[in-house]
């Protein structure tokens, strides 16, 4: 007989490098059958201590019981540890499904773009967690007493010159963790970003410049340069006294310098 299912999937969230333990409650009857995607883990009776019998050697270095077998625990949690647990006890099945996050680092806040005109700046600011694996990231701004809350990165920002500077807050947050990182006036970010964008023009610029002069002074070498090279005469070779033939002629090369000049 198939094995029959008890309740609904119990939702498991795991933070990547860390551990989680699947709870079960029924400890009546006959041991306990765990399964991952439908491959065994491991069987164990509820006792004190427990005794796991592993199906494979490998479970037994991150898989473990406890709680005289009412717990399964899963340390140094891998991406690929996502996936669906089971445990059956006397034919019925209970489930548990287990999502692997990573934990965020810090965000970064970058300026896109600033239109400024008569004092007044808008700025427009994206704010984002580096990397891969953290599933759905939100984020939230904050500017003194005011909240933007949401999904959306970026954000726009209006100042005018006379404003006091101040703080703007960027917190990202994903299903197991959340970072904040704060930066001064986003007119200073900005302007730091077109400085850096201003280096690198100049930079290019003078590359640019010193590629043309060494390509102007190649050209120039080689008009100034004298030719040398191979000169082609035409010889008359006399005809033979007892021959009809017509006239024929040797073509003759000769090398020719610049202080050499051709005699007639």
């Amino acid at each position: 007989l198939s094995p029959v299912s008890t309740s609904d999937p119990t939702e498991m969230i795991g933070v990547l490098g860390r551990s989680v333990t699947f709870q079960i409650h029924n400890t009546d009857g006959n041991p306990a059958f765990w399964n991952f995607d439908n491959e065994a883990i491991l069987t164990v009776a509820f006792e004190d201590p427990p005794q796991p019998l592993y199906s494979k050697q490998e479970f037994k270095t991150r898989f473990a019981v406890s709680e005289k077998g009412r717990a399964l625990i899963i340390s140094q949690l891998r991406m690929e540890d996502a996936g669906t647990y089971s445990v059956i006890i006397d034919g019925k099945t209970s489930t548990f499904t287990l999502q692997v996050f990573k934990e965020l680092a810090e965000p970064t806040v970058t300026c896109e773009a600033q239109n400024c005109s008569d004092g007044t700046c808008s700025s427009s600011l994206r704010c984002s967690a580096p990397g891969a694996g953290f599933g759905n990231v939100s984020y939230t701004w904050r500017l003194q007493d005011q909240t933007w809350d949401g999904s959306s990165m970026v954000l726009l920002v209006n100042e005018t010159s006379q404003e006091e500077p101040e703080l703007l807050t960027c917190t990202a947050r994903n299903p197991v963790s959340n970072k904040s990182v704060t930066v001064t006036t986003p007119g200073e970010l900005c302007a730091g970003a077109r400085s850096s964008s201003m280096v690198g023009l100049r930079g290019g610029f003078f590359v640019l410049a010193g590629i043309l002069a060494l390509a102007f002074l190649l050209i120039l070498l080689m008009v100034l340069r004298k030719p040398r090279g191979w000169t082609k005469f035409r010889l008359s070779q006399p005809k033979p006294a007892d021959t009809g033939a017509t006239n024929d002629y040797t073509t003759v090369y000769a090398e020719v310098g610049p202080s050499q000049q051709v005699s007639p």
